[in-house]
Protein backbone atom coordinates (compact mmCIF):
# COMPACT_ATOMS: atom_id res chain seq x y z
CA UNK A 1 0.00 0.00 0.00
CA UNK A 2 1.19 3.50 -0.83
CA UNK A 3 -0.26 6.80 0.29
CA UNK A 4 -0.51 9.09 -2.68
CA UNK A 5 0.46 12.69 -1.80
CA UNK A 6 -0.01 15.08 -4.69
CA UNK A 7 -0.91 18.60 -5.70
CA UNK A 8 -3.33 18.80 -8.61
CA UNK A 9 -3.53 21.81 -10.92
CA UNK A 10 -5.86 22.64 -13.80
CA UNK A 11 -3.78 24.45 -16.40
CA UNK A 12 -4.14 26.47 -19.58
CA UNK A 13 -2.71 25.13 -22.87
CA UNK A 14 -0.05 27.86 -22.68
CA UNK A 15 1.29 26.42 -19.42
CA UNK A 16 1.60 22.99 -21.03
CA UNK A 17 3.68 24.50 -23.83
CA UNK A 18 6.07 26.39 -21.56
CA UNK A 19 6.47 23.69 -18.89
CA UNK A 20 9.56 22.00 -20.42
CA UNK A 21 11.39 25.34 -20.46
CA UNK A 22 10.35 26.08 -16.86
CA UNK A 23 11.86 22.78 -15.73
CA UNK A 24 15.23 23.24 -17.42
CA UNK A 25 16.78 24.80 -14.32
CA UNK A 26 15.91 21.77 -12.15
CA UNK A 27 17.67 18.45 -11.61
CA UNK A 28 15.69 16.08 -13.86
CA UNK A 29 16.34 12.44 -12.95
CA UNK A 30 13.99 10.97 -15.56
CA UNK A 31 11.68 12.11 -18.35
CA UNK A 32 9.29 10.02 -20.44
CA UNK A 33 5.90 9.98 -22.14
CA UNK A 34 3.08 7.45 -21.76
CA UNK A 35 -0.24 6.84 -23.50
CA UNK A 36 -2.65 5.80 -20.75
CA UNK A 37 -6.15 4.36 -21.14
CA UNK A 38 -8.21 4.03 -17.96
CA UNK A 39 -11.59 2.42 -17.38
CA UNK A 40 -13.42 3.06 -14.09
CA UNK A 41 -15.78 0.53 -12.53
CA UNK A 42 -18.52 0.55 -9.91
CA UNK A 43 -21.80 -1.21 -9.18
CA UNK A 44 -25.17 0.11 -10.44
CA UNK A 45 -25.90 1.45 -6.95
CA UNK A 46 -22.41 3.03 -6.73
CA UNK A 47 -21.23 0.94 -3.78
CA UNK A 48 -17.63 2.04 -4.30
CA UNK A 49 -18.42 5.68 -4.91
CA UNK A 50 -20.47 5.79 -1.73
CA UNK A 51 -17.39 4.49 0.12
CA UNK A 52 -15.39 7.33 -1.49
CA UNK A 53 -13.33 4.67 -3.26
CA UNK A 54 -12.28 4.66 -6.89
CA UNK A 55 -11.55 1.53 -8.94
CA UNK A 56 -9.90 1.52 -12.35
CA UNK A 57 -7.95 -0.59 -14.82
CA UNK A 58 -5.10 1.25 -16.53
CA UNK A 59 -3.66 0.00 -19.83
CA UNK A 60 -0.27 0.95 -21.24
CA UNK A 61 1.83 -0.82 -23.87
CA UNK A 62 -0.30 -3.96 -23.66
CA UNK A 63 0.03 -4.22 -19.87
CA UNK A 64 -2.79 -3.68 -17.38
CA UNK A 65 -2.89 -2.67 -13.74
CA UNK A 66 -5.88 -2.44 -11.43
CA UNK A 67 -5.90 0.30 -8.83
CA UNK A 68 -8.19 1.09 -5.94
CA UNK A 69 -7.94 4.43 -4.17
CA UNK A 70 -9.67 4.70 -0.81
CA UNK A 71 -11.08 7.64 1.12
CA UNK A 72 -8.34 9.99 2.17
CA UNK A 73 -7.81 13.66 2.88
CA UNK A 74 -8.13 16.61 0.53
CA UNK A 75 -7.05 20.12 1.52
CA UNK A 76 -7.18 22.78 -1.16
CA UNK A 77 -5.46 21.06 -4.07
CA UNK A 78 -3.46 18.63 -1.90
CA UNK A 79 -4.75 15.08 -2.19
CA UNK A 80 -3.65 12.30 0.19
CA UNK A 81 -5.21 8.86 -0.39
CA UNK A 82 -4.27 5.22 0.28
CA UNK A 83 -3.65 3.50 -3.05
CA UNK A 84 -3.31 -0.19 -3.96
CA UNK A 85 -1.98 -1.36 -7.34
CA UNK A 86 -2.02 -4.93 -8.69
CA UNK A 87 -0.97 -6.19 -12.17
CA UNK A 88 -3.85 -7.86 -14.01
CA UNK A 89 -4.37 -9.59 -17.36
CA UNK A 90 -8.14 -9.34 -17.74
CA UNK A 91 -10.31 -6.37 -18.76
CA UNK A 92 -12.37 -6.72 -15.54
CA UNK A 93 -11.06 -5.97 -12.03
CA UNK A 94 -10.50 -8.83 -9.59
CA UNK A 95 -11.24 -7.45 -6.13
CA UNK A 96 -9.90 -10.58 -4.43
CA UNK A 97 -6.40 -9.63 -5.59
CA UNK A 98 -6.39 -6.65 -3.24
CA UNK A 99 -5.60 -7.11 0.48
CA UNK A 100 -8.81 -8.26 2.16
CA UNK A 101 -8.36 -5.96 5.16
CA UNK A 102 -8.79 -2.78 3.11
CA UNK A 103 -12.53 -3.37 2.75
CA UNK A 104 -15.26 -2.86 5.39
CA UNK A 105 -15.86 -6.12 7.26
CA UNK A 106 -19.56 -6.17 6.38
CA UNK A 107 -18.87 -5.86 2.64
CA UNK A 108 -19.72 -8.91 0.49
CA UNK A 109 -16.79 -8.86 -1.94
CA UNK A 110 -18.12 -11.71 -4.09
CA UNK A 111 -21.44 -9.92 -4.60
CA UNK A 112 -19.69 -6.62 -5.24
CA UNK A 113 -17.42 -8.28 -7.80
CA UNK A 114 -20.39 -9.76 -9.66
CA UNK A 115 -22.05 -6.34 -9.96
CA UNK A 116 -19.06 -4.39 -11.30
CA UNK A 117 -19.66 -2.57 -14.55
CA UNK A 118 -17.61 -0.02 -16.54
CA UNK A 119 -18.91 3.54 -16.10
CA UNK A 120 -16.54 5.92 -17.86
CA UNK A 121 -12.98 6.26 -19.10
CA UNK A 122 -10.09 8.69 -18.99
CA UNK A 123 -7.66 8.54 -21.89
CA UNK A 124 -4.68 10.85 -21.99
CA UNK A 125 -1.04 11.37 -22.88
CA UNK A 126 1.11 11.74 -19.77
CA UNK A 127 4.47 13.49 -19.90
CA UNK A 128 6.51 12.80 -16.76
CA UNK A 129 9.51 14.44 -15.15
CA UNK A 130 11.16 13.14 -11.99
CA UNK A 131 12.71 16.13 -10.21
CA UNK A 132 15.18 15.99 -7.33
CA UNK A 133 14.83 19.03 -5.10
CA UNK A 134 16.21 19.64 -1.61
CA UNK A 135 16.59 15.91 -0.95
CA UNK A 136 13.08 15.01 -2.11
CA UNK A 137 11.92 13.42 -5.35
CA UNK A 138 8.85 14.88 -7.03
CA UNK A 139 7.12 13.42 -10.07
CA UNK A 140 5.46 15.94 -12.37
CA UNK A 141 2.79 14.50 -14.63
CA UNK A 142 1.35 16.63 -17.42
CA UNK A 143 -1.90 14.98 -18.55
CA UNK A 144 -3.71 15.99 -21.75
CA UNK A 145 -6.68 14.04 -23.05
CA UNK A 146 -10.34 13.55 -22.17
CA UNK A 147 -12.82 12.09 -19.70
CA UNK A 148 -15.42 10.09 -21.65
CA UNK A 149 -18.85 8.75 -20.66
CA UNK A 150 -20.92 7.39 -23.52
CA UNK A 151 -21.18 10.10 -26.17
CA UNK A 152 -20.09 12.81 -23.71
CA UNK A 153 -16.56 14.02 -23.13
CA UNK A 154 -14.72 16.79 -21.33
CA UNK A 155 -11.06 17.74 -21.80
CA UNK A 156 -8.20 16.99 -19.42
CA UNK A 157 -5.50 19.64 -19.01
CA UNK A 158 -3.88 18.83 -15.67
CA UNK A 159 -0.53 19.02 -13.98
CA UNK A 160 0.05 16.77 -10.97
CA UNK A 161 3.00 17.09 -8.60
CA UNK A 162 3.36 13.87 -6.62
CA UNK A 163 5.75 13.39 -3.72
CA UNK A 164 7.72 10.27 -4.71
CA UNK A 165 10.02 10.39 -1.67
CA UNK A 166 11.18 12.82 0.99
CA UNK A 167 9.58 15.76 2.76
CA UNK A 168 6.52 17.72 1.68
CA UNK A 169 8.17 21.17 1.80
CA UNK A 170 10.04 20.83 -1.55
CA UNK A 171 6.77 19.75 -3.19
CA UNK A 172 5.33 23.15 -2.33
CA UNK A 173 8.59 24.96 -3.16
CA UNK A 174 8.37 23.62 -6.70
CA UNK A 175 4.65 24.38 -6.94
CA UNK A 176 5.15 28.01 -5.89
CA UNK A 177 7.82 28.40 -8.58
CA UNK A 178 5.68 26.88 -11.34
CA UNK A 179 2.61 29.05 -10.72
CA UNK A 180 4.57 32.29 -11.04
CA UNK A 181 3.46 33.08 -14.61
CA UNK A 182 -0.24 32.34 -14.05
CA UNK A 183 -2.53 30.07 -16.04
CA UNK A 184 -2.87 27.51 -13.24
CA UNK A 185 -5.36 26.86 -10.46
CA UNK A 186 -5.54 24.21 -7.77
CA UNK A 187 -7.98 21.40 -8.46
CA UNK A 188 -10.08 19.92 -5.67
CA UNK A 189 -11.77 17.36 -7.95
CA UNK A 190 -10.10 14.17 -9.23
CA UNK A 191 -10.44 12.68 -12.72
CA UNK A 192 -12.64 9.95 -11.22
CA UNK A 193 -14.96 12.53 -9.65
CA UNK A 194 -15.20 14.33 -12.98
CA UNK A 195 -16.09 11.01 -14.61
CA UNK A 196 -18.90 10.31 -12.16
CA UNK A 197 -20.24 13.82 -12.78
CA UNK A 198 -20.02 13.51 -16.57
CA UNK A 199 -21.82 10.16 -16.48
CA UNK A 200 -24.66 11.78 -14.53
CA UNK A 201 -24.06 9.62 -11.47
CA UNK A 202 -23.76 12.38 -8.88
CA UNK A 203 -27.05 14.16 -9.45
CA UNK A 204 -27.44 17.81 -10.32
CA UNK A 205 -24.93 20.15 -8.64
CA UNK A 206 -26.39 21.82 -5.59
CA UNK A 207 -25.55 25.17 -4.07
CA UNK A 208 -24.51 24.64 -0.45
CA UNK A 209 -25.69 27.19 2.09
CA UNK A 210 -22.78 28.05 4.37
CA UNK A 211 -25.08 29.19 7.17
CA UNK A 212 -26.62 25.72 7.46
CA UNK A 213 -23.19 24.03 7.34
CA UNK A 214 -21.99 26.18 10.23
CA UNK A 215 -24.86 24.89 12.37
CA UNK A 216 -23.79 21.26 11.96
CA UNK A 217 -21.71 19.71 14.78
CA UNK A 218 -17.95 19.68 14.20
CA UNK A 219 -16.63 16.13 14.50
CA UNK A 220 -13.10 16.98 13.35
CA UNK A 221 -10.14 16.56 15.67
CA UNK A 222 -8.62 19.83 14.45
CA UNK A 223 -8.45 23.03 16.45
CA UNK A 224 -11.98 24.51 16.09
CA UNK A 225 -10.63 27.57 14.26
CA UNK A 226 -8.60 25.37 11.90
CA UNK A 227 -11.74 23.29 11.32
CA UNK A 228 -13.54 26.50 10.31
CA UNK A 229 -10.74 27.23 7.85
CA UNK A 230 -11.14 23.78 6.32
CA UNK A 231 -14.89 24.33 6.03
CA UNK A 232 -14.45 27.75 4.46
CA UNK A 233 -11.88 26.59 1.91
CA UNK A 234 -13.92 23.48 1.00
CA UNK A 235 -17.02 25.65 0.53
CA UNK A 236 -15.10 28.16 -1.56
CA UNK A 237 -13.57 25.52 -3.82
CA UNK A 238 -16.78 23.52 -4.25
CA UNK A 239 -18.53 26.55 -5.70
CA UNK A 240 -15.50 27.62 -7.73
CA UNK A 241 -15.11 24.18 -9.35
CA UNK A 242 -18.81 23.78 -10.13
CA UNK A 243 -19.26 27.31 -11.44
CA UNK A 244 -16.24 26.98 -13.75
CA UNK A 245 -17.69 23.74 -15.14
CA UNK A 246 -20.90 25.63 -16.00
CA UNK A 247 -20.75 29.46 -15.71
CA UNK A 248 -24.47 29.60 -16.51
CA UNK A 249 -25.35 28.23 -13.07
CA UNK A 250 -25.95 31.73 -11.78
CA UNK A 251 -24.99 34.24 -9.12
CA UNK A 252 -25.91 32.05 -6.11
CA UNK A 253 -22.80 29.95 -6.73
CA UNK A 254 -20.55 33.00 -6.74
CA UNK A 255 -22.28 34.39 -3.66
CA UNK A 256 -21.54 31.20 -1.75
CA UNK A 257 -17.96 31.19 -3.06
CA UNK A 258 -17.58 34.69 -1.63
CA UNK A 259 -19.02 33.56 1.71
CA UNK A 260 -16.46 30.76 1.85
CA UNK A 261 -13.66 33.28 1.26
CA UNK A 262 -15.12 35.50 3.99
CA UNK A 263 -15.20 32.61 6.48
CA UNK A 264 -11.54 31.81 5.78
CA UNK A 265 -10.62 35.44 6.45
CA UNK A 266 -12.70 35.63 9.65
CA UNK A 267 -11.10 32.44 10.96
CA UNK A 268 -7.56 33.61 10.14
CA UNK A 269 -7.97 37.06 11.69
CA UNK A 270 -7.63 36.04 15.38
CA UNK A 271 -4.75 33.70 14.52
CA UNK A 272 -2.81 36.46 12.77
CA UNK A 273 -1.90 38.05 16.12
CA UNK A 274 -0.52 34.77 17.51
CA UNK A 275 3.09 34.22 16.31
CA UNK A 276 2.95 30.45 16.76
CA UNK A 277 0.44 30.15 13.91
CA UNK A 278 2.69 32.02 11.43
CA UNK A 279 -0.19 33.58 9.53
CA UNK A 280 1.07 35.81 6.72
CA UNK A 281 -0.62 39.20 6.96
CA UNK A 282 -0.76 39.42 3.16
CA UNK A 283 -3.30 36.57 3.15
CA UNK A 284 -5.87 38.80 4.83
CA UNK A 285 -5.54 41.54 2.21
CA UNK A 286 -5.53 38.94 -0.58
CA UNK A 287 -8.72 37.37 0.77
CA UNK A 288 -10.40 40.78 0.83
CA UNK A 289 -9.21 41.33 -2.74
CA UNK A 290 -10.66 37.99 -3.89
CA UNK A 291 -14.02 38.82 -2.31
CA UNK A 292 -14.05 42.24 -3.94
CA UNK A 293 -13.13 40.85 -7.36
CA UNK A 294 -15.72 38.06 -7.22
CA UNK A 295 -18.48 40.41 -6.09
CA UNK A 296 -17.67 43.09 -8.70
CA UNK A 297 -17.35 40.71 -11.65
CA UNK A 298 -20.44 38.77 -10.57
CA UNK A 299 -22.51 41.95 -10.35
CA UNK A 300 -21.28 42.96 -13.81
CA UNK A 301 -22.03 39.48 -15.21
CA UNK A 302 -18.41 39.44 -16.42
CA UNK A 303 -17.76 35.70 -16.64
CA UNK A 304 -14.50 36.00 -18.65
CA UNK A 305 -13.05 38.26 -15.95
CA UNK A 306 -14.01 35.70 -13.28
CA UNK A 307 -12.36 32.91 -15.26
CA UNK A 308 -9.17 34.98 -15.58
CA UNK A 309 -9.29 35.68 -11.84
CA UNK A 310 -9.46 31.99 -10.92
CA UNK A 311 -6.38 31.25 -13.07
CA UNK A 312 -4.40 34.33 -11.99
CA UNK A 313 -1.10 34.14 -10.11
CA UNK A 314 -2.27 36.12 -7.07
CA UNK A 315 -5.38 33.98 -6.64
CA UNK A 316 -3.58 30.65 -7.07
CA UNK A 317 -0.68 31.72 -4.84
CA UNK A 318 -3.16 32.51 -2.07
CA UNK A 319 -4.97 29.16 -2.32
CA UNK A 320 -1.64 27.29 -2.47
CA UNK A 321 -0.32 29.16 0.58
CA UNK A 322 -3.49 28.36 2.55
CA UNK A 323 -3.28 24.73 1.44
CA UNK A 324 0.32 24.43 2.67
CA UNK A 325 -0.50 26.15 5.95
CA UNK A 326 -3.48 23.86 6.61
CA UNK A 327 -1.41 20.78 5.72
CA UNK A 328 1.12 21.82 8.36
CA UNK A 329 -1.59 22.19 11.01
CA UNK A 330 -2.70 18.55 10.62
Amino acid sequence: MATEVELKFLISPEVALRLPALLQSYSIQKHDQLVLKNTYFDTPDLALGNMKAGLRIRSHNGLREQTVKLAGRQVGGLHQRPEYNVPITDHVPDLLQFPVDIWPKELDLVQLQAQLTPLFSTDFIRKRWLVELEGSHIELALDEGAVKAGSLSTPIHELELELASGDMAPLFTLAFALIAEGGMRLGAVSKAQRGYQLAGLTGQPQVKQLASLLMQPNEAKDNPVVALLHLGLDHWQHHEETWLADPNLGADWLRQLSEGVSLVRQALLPLSSQPRYQVDSSWLSDLSWVQQQVNEHSAALDNPALQRLFYSYRYTHLVLALTYWLAQQS
